[in-house]
């Protein structure tokens, strides 16, 4: 049952409006009680990498519910075991291919590959091909404080 709400969620909320909608709204994370449709290229483009650094997450949308983000990882780049003490994640694998630490192990991903991570599960994803791994990230209940928490 929560891989059927899991899955309907991501395809219906996240996925579809990326793959079925054409019409472009300014994005701000600041002005989640209005709908958003926005085209990735569009967000990413807006938001360069910054200088120096090689990986970037892109907040496009909170409120009281969920942390929706674009995550975008370079060459190379990835994130430190950690957990969260207060948030279900889930990341679903847009363009380029990585590895996401789970259950003990590095799993391969690529894009249409879906992740959820319960609270308190370690996890961590780096990048593996040539092109930047670009995915979305998504918190409940939203991540208003930091809540990462780097395992050794």
């Amino acid at each position: 049952m929560r891989n059927i709400i899991i899955n309907t969620f991501v395809c219906g909320i996240v996925v579809c409006p990326f793959l079925c909608f054409s019409t472009l709204a300014p994005v701000s994370a600041q002005d989640t009680t209005d709908q958003i449709i926005s085209q990735l290229d569009e967000i990413l483009t807006q938001n360069p990498l910054p200088a120096g650094q090689k990986a970037q997450t892109i907040k496009i949308a909170e409120d009281n519910t969920i942390t929706f983000t674009i995550m975008r990882v370079t060459e190379g780049a990835g994130l430190k075991p950690h957990f969260h003490k207060t948030h279900d994640e889930v990341i679903y694998v847009i363009r380029g291919t990585g590895q996401i630490f789970v259950n003990d192990k590095w799993v391969d991903v690529k894009p249409g590959s879906v992740h959820f991570n319960p609270i308190g599960k370690v996890h961590s994803s780096k990048q593996t091909g040539t092109e930047p791994l670009i995915g979305i990230s998504i918190f409940t209940p939203a991540m208003k404080e930091p809540d990462r928490h780097f395992v050794q």
